[in-house]
């Protein structure tokens, strides 16, 4: 129970604070460009950092790794209050992206070695994303807003003090090796260009919302649709074929997309966040349960999946901010269903059976 109540209230802080940046970055005067710039900025952080901590995880101690990330992001998330203008905006979003790169790989080295059930463990993150959302919507002043986040990362850190030292076979890795990603390219690259569609539509998304008529208070409300059915999706992926369940993740992906286009009114999304939620379970739980099993370097191997969400964050918030700049809202949302096709295609020729690695 206290892995499921960490990663409950990091995921909860993640995107109770991240969800209207958008919003609060036009505030300070940034334009859409600028907008896809600061979470760029976050974004390539991230990567960094999660690539780096992701090796780490193999070699270091997990726990004192995962009390480090989570106290460095307490701290960060409280920081994000003295942000007064883009710039500021983007410093301090950069900061807080390095911090919460860290303990991720750690966490989920932690489940491994309890054998806990990876779906069930990834649902709690979903079910955190929907309290985040909803509660950023609910609370609706920026500076509350980061104030609460950083106070349940240091709830999490409270909680993971106390938890049991999990003992795991260290492996020697090599930081500059690229043979992790040469062995898994086909889950990697399809995830990293879907993705790079679906964080392109989220970046502009609250935005979007606002003029479809969308409130702060419904805002949060609607994108909490999405993380409560993966909550329930998530939970129940257990046992089946991962391969099939990473395809139909892509296929579902198109549809949700498209599904953007038609909207007229904010409540006309929906069911477009339902079919995102399934697509996003398939996909998340399918590829990490897949690289689990193939490689020997696991938290290396699982933890990069941190680090292509990181690389989307970089290259999604540009291409959402210039497109939307451009050509309005919903070129990101056909461009994102066109990403998935991509991500099929790869997924259809190149992810194949292969053997289980000890």
């Amino acid at each position: 129970m206290r892995l499921n109540s960490i990663q409950f209230f990091t995921s909860a802080s993640m995107m109770m604070s991240i969800m209207f940046i958008p919003l609060l970055a036009e505030e300070m005067g940034a334009t859409y460009t600028q907008v896809g710039i600061i979470m760029s900025v976050y974004g390539a952080c991230l990567f960094f950092s999660s690539y780096i901590f992701s090796k780490a995880a193999d070699v270091w101690n997990i726990k004192k790794l995962l009390l480090f990330g989570l106290a460095c992001s307490a701290i960060a998330y409280f920081l994000q209050i003295f942000a007064y203008d883009p710039l500021g905006l983007a410093l301090v979003r950069g900061f807080l992206g390095i911090c919460v790169g860290m303990y991720p790989a750690a966490f989920i080295m932690h489940v491994y070695g309890l054998k806990r059930s990876i779906g069930k463990f990834s649902s709690f993150g979903a079910l955190g994303w929907a309290f985040g959302f909803f509660g950023a919507g609910l609370i609706g002043d920026f500076d509350l807003i980061f104030l609460v986040s950083s106070f349940m990362v240091i709830l999490s850190l409270i909680i993971a003090i106390r938890m049991p030292e999990v003992q795991l076979d260290k492996i020697k890795v090599n930081y500059f090796s690229f043979s992790t990603i040469k062995n898994n390219w086909s889950i990697y690259l399809a995830f990293f260009i879907r993705h790079t569609g679906a964080v392109g539509c989220w970046t502009i998304f609250p935005l979007y919302m606002v003029s479809l008529g969308a409130d702060m208070f419904w805002i949060g409300l609607l994108f909490a649709v999405n993380p409560l059915v993966q909550f329930l999706t998530m939970r129940r992926l257990d046992g089946w074929n991962m391969e099939l369940v990473v395809k139909a993740g892509y296929l579902l992906s198109i549809l949700a997309f498209i599904s953007l286009v038609p909207a007229t009114i904010y409540y006309h999304i929906i069911p477009s966040m339902f079919l995102v939620a399934l697509s996003w379970s398939f996909l998340f739980v399918g590829s990490t349960e897949l690289l689990l099993m193939r490689n020997k370097d696991k938290a290396t191997s699982a933890g990069y999946i941190n680090s292509v969400i990181a690389m989307s964050m970089i290259t999604g918030p540009l291409l959402g901010g210039i497109l939307s700049g451009m050509f309005g809202f919903t070129a990101m949302f056909i461009v994102a269903a066109g990403l998935s096709l991509v991500s099929l295609l790869i997924s259809l020729t190149s992810l194949t059976h292969r053997p289980v690695q000890d």
